[in-house]
């Protein structure tokens, strides 16, 4: 016999001239109160919770996929770039990647295969204590008198809240900073224009098929289109950065940076969703290009990712900003918590506009401080991977995945002192942090 239930609607009332829905005062029950809440489970955000937890600290954190990893396992973004400078957590991770016998070098970095980095993640999180919830949103930020004390989550249980001393923002776009009131940034000063999206995809059946450069398999693809007849049209020019097919450890398999989705705004959900399906159109036309290239003609389209990649929205605005200066001379800090050496990746905003991207501009492997983690005008809070503080044109450097998991980590260390001290991770010391770092085994550059 079955028993019926029912679930009681929050009294609204809809003005549908003025476009509103006004909601009546609601109480929301409390999931959870937790020492570190770390929102979203990227490189960054699952660096922060193996952080804090390592430090003792009650650690949760929400994620709104099904699996740990973000743009590593969600984007299929490869290659791991950084991996050999985050040090602390960052090797852990890649030796249990490679007992996995899913890591392995290319050029001038390392792939993974995304099914095993999501299982050793979720392994790495099960030993570390770390409490995780998918398949939920963080919507708003509770803010009491200036203060982030935890966050609203909506998931498929409802409307709930979850509490905490510290609140790490590791959601790439800023969302939980930016509706607790921080300042942000959002694309470059002339125009306001981010950089363009990718949908990455694999292919199997690639063999030992390899280029040297971008430039060499557009030539490739451009041959290929014109003796086809296709009618068919690159989302891109003749340029340094795409396309790429990357080996990946699995024989004969590959990921396909390639796909480019023009001004939009990843904090918009039609811009997101027209990107998406644009993308996977151009993925259908790169594919037919593809295997006609001698080497790749028994390809097969093995799977295109479940989110498009997104490589700048907002940045959130902290007590320093890290600048294209910095990056030209090789800037060090005395509360330094990460250090970056990968290349000014502006991929063009708006190609044919006539205005330079900036991309590959001069500059030499930098520390990024404390400080671009702490965001302005809010306590309680931290930020981390590529929503922390910084320009356009740095941000551009420091938003690669190794490094997001770099500065996740050290904000989960500073959590996790920030509540040992009964304080707010504003009141930590940068050079106590970054002393506390080296002696986990995080190098820093000398000089």
């Amino acid at each position: 016999m079955s028993l019926t239930r029912r679930i009681i609607p929050h009294p609204v009332s809809v003005d549908r001239q003025s476009a509103l829905v006004r909601e009546e005062p609601r109480e929301t029950p409390v999931r959870a109160a937790t020492d570190v809440l770390v929102v979203g489970g990227g490189p960054a955000g699952v660096g922060a919770a193996l952080a804090a937890a390592s430090e003792g600290a009650r650690t949760m954190l929400v994620e709104r996929h099904g699996m740990l990893g973000g743009m590593w396992t969600a984007g299929l973004v490869n290659p791991f770039f950084e991996a050999n400078r985050g040090g602390w957590l960052v090797p852990r991770l890649i030796s249990a990647l490679e007992q996995e016998g899913a890591w392995t070098p290319w050029r001038y970095a390392f792939t993974f295969e995304a099914e095993a980095m999501r299982r050793v993640l979720e392994r790495l999180f099960r030993d570390a204590g770390v409490e995780f919830l998918y398949h939920t949103l963080c919507v708003e930020t509770l803010v009491e008198d200036g203060c982030v004390r935890g966050v609203i989550i909506e998931s498929k249980a409802g409307r709930e809240a979850v509490l905490a001393d510290v609140v790490i923002d590791c959601t790439g776009d800023g969302d939980a900073a930016a509706r607790g009131g921080a300042p942000f940034e959002l694309g470059r000063d002339r125009d306001g224009l981010m950089q363009p999206m990718t949908l990455m995809f694999e292919l199997e059946g690639t063999g030992q098929f390899g280029h040297e450069s971008a430039p060499e398999l557009f030539d490739r693809m451009a041959e290929a289109l014109a003796a086809s007849g296709l009618d068919y049209e690159l989302p891109f020019g003749r340029v340094g950065y795409v396309p790429w097919v990357i080996a990946l450890p699995r024989p004969g398999a590959a990921a396909v940076q390639l796909t480019h989705v023009y001004r939009l705004n990843a904090l918009k959900p039609e811009d997101v969703t027209r990107g998406t399906v644009e993308a996977r159109r151009q993925i259908a036309e790169a594919f037919e290009i593809l295997r006609r290239i001698p080497g790749l003609e028994g390809i097969r389209l093995a799977q295109s990712a479940a989110h498009i990649g997104v490589r700048e929205s907002r940045r959130v605005l902290g007590h320093y900003q890290l600048c294209l200066d910095d990056l030209a001379r090789g800037a060090r800090f005395e509360d330094a918590v990460a250090t970056c050496g990968f290349g000014v990746d502006i991929h063009e905003p708006a190609p044919g506009a006539g205005v330079p991207s900036g991309h590959g501009a001069a500059m030499q492997p930098y520390e990024i401080p404390y400080r671009c983690l702490v965001p302005r005008d809010v306590t309680g809070l931290l930020v981390a991977g590529r929503c922390i503080s910084g320009t356009h044109e740095a941000h551009a450097s420091y938003r690669v995945t190794g490094t997001c998991m770099a500065t996740g980590q050290a904000a989960g260390l500073a959590a996790a002192r920030a509540v040992a001290a009964g304080t707010s991770p504003d009141r930590v010391s940068g050079s106590a942090l970054r002393q506390a770092l080296a002696q986990r085994g995080v190098q820093f550059l000398e000089g």
